[in-house]
């Protein structure tokens, strides 16, 4: 027994001294002989501490090759000593070259500071790169130092332009010919560059409906350059979807419910389609369909196309239809023009509400940047649109001004920890306001802690904030914080406060929380408490 007990205590011993040999952290330093040249070593920024040896040697050699950048060529390791954990490192400096003069074939020079020679060469080189020549040589010979000053002839052989003559597509064959026109910018006799195919790989994780599976190849030959694409179609649909039914008293059925349904890329045009519908009871109804249409006829315009139709208890029915032409700036900007309008029908007398028939023509600007990962995040969002219009109706005509945004920004301090921050303003200008014309806020898709759509107000601004901690690779939990200031016929400020969990698997996203409003007339009442669920099913 006593054996077995020293045997395991033994064993113990050395598997912590084994685990501390093998975890070892080495640290570096750096010095010089000449105390004059340990000032300039002093102002050097390096890595100190390191895993292992090799990692050691490698920071050495960059720091070495530093030193040459910023004019000591003539600089040498003098030494490398180790003792235990800590390597220092001996430089010799020498003569620090001030300026760079460098002759061209036209017996013409350029005298420039020594640190931007590396930078000067890669400018020539990126220049070159962007004409096609790709494959030219930049270089330095006859290289000479004379006191502080170098001086070398500039040598730049130039390769022959490269266009690419095709794109070819692999594993998804039918990826849409518009994208690669106008999306990657990849038109007939597109000049080749190495910065242009690393921009098709940055800019591919932007596209909702594809993944790319390798990296882009090039294919020259004697008389062409062809353009390789990886390609994987992904599905991109979902479908979040809640009904339930009740009797009416007079033998009817009455539908509850959400449905919220969302195609992507079916026809391998780039195409989205949304459909839109909710019902609480006989309270309010909503129904919207959208479509967004993108490079119209290979060109780089898209189109987005709206039409909706909500209803307000057996107050007024408001139909209404928005379109808006895009055109790309780049793959993350459009800016396009905004049409819509809007017509609604009053079903009771009464003094707030009004039939009438408005139009609004204006700007609209939208930048989005997605993050591409498993919560479908957007890292960087921005919209806004700004209209001018006129009412017409019952009441007098009236010309109006409207104002929209929406912005959101995911804010990672690291691996688990994030701030999700979003702001939305709405602005409606106007001689005269009317119930059914009015924004309407509340609800999950905006201050959380109300009911969906059940604030009215013709000026609006709120902030979410959702402090989100990552439980695991698939799931986080977030804090609710929303604020916002709304004005009907004076400014009052509205608040919500909860809680949250979103979790994702394979096919689907659910997301819950809970959480309580108040306004500043109004203290938290905990029976008006909110439970939202929202399960997100992909396919």
């Amino acid at each position: 027994m006593k054996s077995n007990f020293y045997t395991y205590t033994y064993s113990l011993f050395f598997l912590f001294i084994s685990f501390g040999v093998f975890s070892q952290d080495f640290k570096l330093k750096i010095t010089s002989k000449i105390e004059v040249e340990n000032i300039a070593l002093k102002n050097i920024e390096f890595n100190q501490n390191h895993k292992d040896s090799s990692s050691v040697y490698k920071e050495i050699s960059k720091i070495h090759e530093h030193l040459k950048n910023q004019g000591y060529f003539i600089s040498t390791i003098d030494s490398i000593r180790r003792n235990n954990s800590i390597f220092t490192t001996y430089f010799s400096l020498k003569t620090k070259v001030e300026r760079a003069i460098l002759f061209i074939k036209n017996k013409d020079s350029i005298n420039i500071p020594i640190n931007t020679l590396k930078a000067k060469l890669n400018e020539i080189t990126n220049s070159l790169d962007k004409e096609g020549k790709s494959f030219s040589k930049v270089s330095l010979k006859n290289i000479n130092i004379k006191n502080d000053l170098l001086f070398a002839n500039l040598i730049v052989e130039e390769s022959r332009s490269r266009k690419i003559k095709k794109t070819i597509v692999k594993g998804y064959e039918k990826f849409p010919k518009s994208y690669l026109k106008n999306y990657f910018k990849l038109k007939k006799r597109k000049t080749f560059s190495k910065d242009l195919i690393e921009k098709i790989s940055e800019n591919s994780n932007n596209l909702n409906f594809v993944n790319e599976i390798k990296a882009p190849e090039v294919l020259f030959t004697k008389d062409s350059t062809l353009l390789y694409l990886y390609f994987k179609k992904i599905s991109n649909n979902s479908i979040d979807a809640l009904i339930s039914f009740a009797s009416q008293e007079n033998g009817g059925v009455l539908f509850n419910g959400n449905v919220d349904l969302k195609l992507s890329n079916i026809f391998n045009t780039g195409e989205q389609f949304e459909l839109f519908w909710n019902s609480i009871g006989n309270e309010r109804q909503e129904f919207r369909v959208k479509t967004i249409l993108p490079y119209i006829l290979n060109s780089p315009v898209s189109t987005n196309l709206e039409f909706s139709i909500y209803r307000q208890d057996s107050s007024f029915t408001n139909t209404k239809f928005n379109s808006i032409f895009n055109y790309d700036i780049n793959q993350k900007l459009k800016i396009g023009l905004y049409y819509s309008s809007e017509s609604s029908e009053e079903l009771e007398k009464a003094t707030n509400t009004t039939s009438f028939d408005n139009y609004f023509i204006g700007i609209n600007v939208n930048f989005n940047e997605i993050k591409n990962d498993i919560f479908r995040n957007k890292k960087l969002f921005f919209n806004i649109a700004s209209s001018f219009g006129k009412r017409n109706g019952e009441a007098a005509t009236s010309n109006q001004f409207k104002i929209q945004s929406k912005a959101n920004y995911l804010w990672e301090f690291n691996s688990r920890n994030s701030l999700y921050i979003n702001n939305e303003i709405g602005v409606l200008n106007s001689d005269q306001y009317f119930l059914n014309e009015l924004f309407r806020v509340g609800g999950v898709n905006s201050i959380r802690g109300f009911n969906e759509q059940s604030i009215f107000t013709k000026n609006y601004t709120f902030i979410n904030l959702e402090y989100r901690y990552l439980t695991s690779n698939s799931s986080y939990l977030y804090t609710i914080t929303d604020f916002g200031i709304i004005n009907t016929t004076s400014n009052q400020s509205i608040i919500g406060l909860g809680l949250g969990y979103l979790f994702v698997n394979k096919n689907s996203k659910i997301n819950l929380n809970i959480a309580i409003g108040k306004t500043s007339d109004n203290p938290f009442n905990f029976s008006d408490t909110k439970l939202a669920v929202s399960w997100i099913n992909y396919f």
